[in-house]
């Protein structure tokens, strides 16, 4: 039975790397335990879980869906799940949102972001107040390749391939794709101190222009990174240069993610 699940911050400290890495540990704990349990579809979202990782309160809703539901139900699923988890209260009127999704290939869903989780977070964000929304990925370098003088491939195609334009479109967002803005539409951003990463991380210029970000990964494991519970996904922010850079040392490439999703646009 899939399940949508979406967290968000009760109590909100900053963390450092080494409580970053323990949040991955006891969230891939807690995933592997949510696997067991047994939700009713169609029903209202009653109860919460709240974890306590360090010392930091996090809420989880979750939403069961039956395999094969229709596109209303999975709507209707994401969006209880999202407003059990926030109240919104962070989201001004007029503010813009950069909804990040997983875009590695043109495949659809799952090995993509769900069109339908795009569809129902667009909507959702716009009955809130959001002005611009924004969904905006750039694909691997195994299909888009970005140098200072040309770029081959397109995020833009594979984004059509895989549903996600269409359903982003249609509930009224913007796409964009950093790739096409070229090599010099990113800024360099840094972790925060006692980094592996040798050098700053590229960002596309997008990210200064929103107020926030909703991250919606795909459920995965990885071959070298395992269970990243979406952190990995920062990957699709990068520049072709950091992303060379994030796969350089394979020993401290955990870290690196971790360390990656600690830069100061993404913590402002």
């Amino acid at each position: 039975m899939p399940t949508h699940m979406l967290t968000s911050d009760v109590h909100r400290h900053q963390l450092d790397r080494r409580d970053l890495l323990k949040v991955l540990g006891f969230a891939a704990a807690g995933a592997l335990l949510t696997q067991g349990c047994s939700f009713k579809p169609g029903t209202d979202i009653k109860d919460q879980a709240v974890t306590q990782i360090t010392d930091q309160w996090q809420r989880v809703a979750l939403a069961g869906v039956q395999d094969g539901a229709e596109e209303r139900v999975l709507i209707s699923a994401v969006k209880d799940a999202a407003q059990s988890a926030t109240d919104f209260g962070w989201l001004s009127k007029g503010d813009a949102v950069l909804i990040k999704p997983a875009l590695n290939s043109g495949n659809p869903y799952p090995a993509t972001t769900s069109p339908e989780g795009i569809r129902a977070m667009v909507e959702l964000l716009k009955e809130k107040g959001a002005g611009r929304v924004i969904v905006s990925d750039m694909s691997g370098i195994e299909h888009v390749k970005l140098t200072p003088e040309s770029l081959n491939g397109s995020s833009r195609g594979l984004m059509h391939a895989s549903g996600m334009a269409q359903a982003a479109l249609e509930a009224g967002a913007e796409l964009y794709f950093p790739e096409e803005a070229g090599w010099d539409a990113f800024f360099e951003d840094h972790p925060v101190d006692d980094t592996h990463w040798k050098a700053g991380i590229m960002m596309p210029n997008i990210i200064q222009e929103v107020d926030h970000i909703v991250l919606m990964p795909r459920c995965s494991r990885h071959l070298l990174l395992g269970s990243s519970l979406g952190l990995k996904n920062a990957v699709g922010y990068w520049r072709t240069d950091s992303r060379l850079e994030y796969h350089k040392v394979a020993s401290t490439i955990q870290e690196k993610t971790a360390d990656a999703n600690t830069v100061k646009s993404l913590r402002d």
